[in-house]
């Protein structure tokens, strides 16, 4: 927005701010948030209201300009003094977590999103959003903020906000921040943003919190981030503010983001990857080896590698292990694994903890499903369900197994209601396989109940 528009508005912007300082409260806790710069706010829309056009797009507190390629949204200074630990940068206006944020945006969440959107950017999906998504996913982009007290007041980067105690590798930096697009219902002509309404009501968030319109470029949790971020400087109470995101694209100019379905099969003796785009289109099919270097000349491309990892059922349970721990080794480093197909496990689910095949040991009690080959070739099969009597003496449960021998697949759903009852809480199962045996020994069984028990992990016998 140029600097021109805002000269008529500063006296309001003044008298504004003035009025509203004296008013200032102390946010401890959960409270509602008020706009403070009702007038100025109105003056600012009023003037992007009439550079509206194709180009340039509008909506309360947020425009969008798709040949300058940056979105521009207002928000307001909560007033904490410097040093205030921060768990969120922005929060949408109807957020009661004000007392955790450095500023408050005047347009909704989802009218943010749709302004990101109208510059061509994708959503991508926060952490959760998917069966086994740990990575906040999605195109980068950078931030900065002035202040509209003046109108020419510089911008500064947007992390200037803070202060960052891992001053090595902060949480916002040059990598910018990852558009996760927030929480969405409803079909795409009447879809319905739940950030909106829906708590915390993120606009940016310093940890990984699952409904945030943006989030950081890091998989960290909200204790991890407690104590370690603070506010940099204290900003008046109010004070109104204009923030630009402008997209941060690979080296190339490239979408950054690149999602790829990568599917292990054995050719011979030798593993071979494919690795599709989403859409559909071969990028590249090659030995592993071969593969793992164009993977890595990707990521030095400056894309960001977001994998969903597919075993061909053919492939021998420890070939399948030897994978996984490939894929485990290069998660962050190089690629970020995303999810699971729809047939398929997490690459994780084929490392488990040797501890874990001690009963005593766990908690809670999986159920467990063996299988081996019999003398004649065949394949046998059984449920064993562990009770849980907590009425003995001592701190440990005793530990009953009930094994339930069955023959099809299609029996299997079956018997864990009638293990564990109808109340089961149980979404745990643990595989025990032949090591030198195909997936495909298995893998029925696992489908057959992954509505029912959809975390798993397979040990090698």
């Amino acid at each position: 927005m140029e600097t021109g528009n805002w000269k008529l508005g500063v006296p309001l912007l003044g008298l504004s701010l003035l009025a509203c300082t004296a008013s200032a409260g102390s946010f401890t806790g959960p409270a509602e948030w008020r706009l403070v710069n009702t007038n100025a706010v109105n003056v600012w829309n009023g003037a992007n209201q009439k550079k509206s056009s194709s180009t340039f797009n509008v909506w309360p507190g947020v425009t969008a300009d798709t040949l300058k390629r940056e979105v521009r949204l207002l928000a307001e200074a909560v007033g904490h003094p410097a040093g205030i630990t921060a768990e969120f940068l922005l929060v949408g206006p109807f957020s009661d977590r004000v007392y955790e944020a450095a500023a408050v945006t005047v347009a909704q969440p989802g009218d943010i999103v749709r302004a990101v959107e109208s510059l061509g950017m994708l959503r991508g999906g926060g952490v959760g959003s998917r069966p086994f998504r740990f990575w906040p996913c999605g195109e980068r982009l950078t931030a900065t903020f002035r202040l509209l007290s003046a109108a020419d007041a510089a911008e500064k980067p947007l992390q200037a906000l803070l202060r960052d105690a891992e001053t090595a590798s902060p949480l916002i930096g040059e990598g910018g921040l990852v558009f996760t697009g927030g929480r969405w219902e409803g079909q795409e002509a009447r879809r319905v943003c739940l950030t909106d309404t829906n708590l915390p009501c993120s606009v940016i968030s310093l940890f990984n919190e699952p409904g945030t319109v943006f989030d950081v470029p890091f998989r960290v949790g909200q204790s991890e981030v407690y104590g370690r971020l603070c506010l940099a400087e204290a900003l008046p109470y109010g004070a109104l503010m204009e923030i630009a995101l402008r997209p941060l694209p690979a080296k190339d100019g490239a979408a950054r983001m690149l999602p790829l379905a990568v599917r292990a099969e054995l050719s011979g003796q030798e593993v071979s990857l494919s690795c599709k785009g989403s859409d559909g289109t071969m990028l590249k099919q090659a030995g592993l080896a071969d593969a793992l270097v164009w993977l890595r000349a990707k990521e030095e491309e400056g894309r960001e590698l977001f994998v969903t990892l597919d075993l061909d059922d053919a492939m021998p349970l420890k070939r399948a292990v030897d994978i996984a721990r490939v894929f485990a080794m290069l998660d962050g480093k190089g690629i970020k694994l995303d999810g699971k197909t729809g047939q398929g496990l997490f690459p994780k689910a084929f490392l488990p903890q040797e501890k874990w095949r001690e009963r005593k040991d766990r908690n809670p009690q999986p159920f467990e499903l063996h299988v081996a080959r019999d003398a004649g070739g065949g394949i046998k099969k059984k449920l064993i369900f562990i009770e849980e009597d907590w009425k003995v003496e001592g701190l440990d449960p005793k530990l009953t197994p009930r094994e339930f021998p069955f023959d099809k697949w299609d029996e299997l759903p079956k018997l864990i209601g009638q293990a564990a009852g109808t109340d089961n809480r149980v979404k745990l199962l643990f595989v025990f396989a032949p090591a030198d045996q195909p997936l495909a020994v298995f893998m029925p069984g696992v489908r057959a109940v992954a509505g029912l028990l959809p975390l798993v992990y397979v040990f090698g016998e």
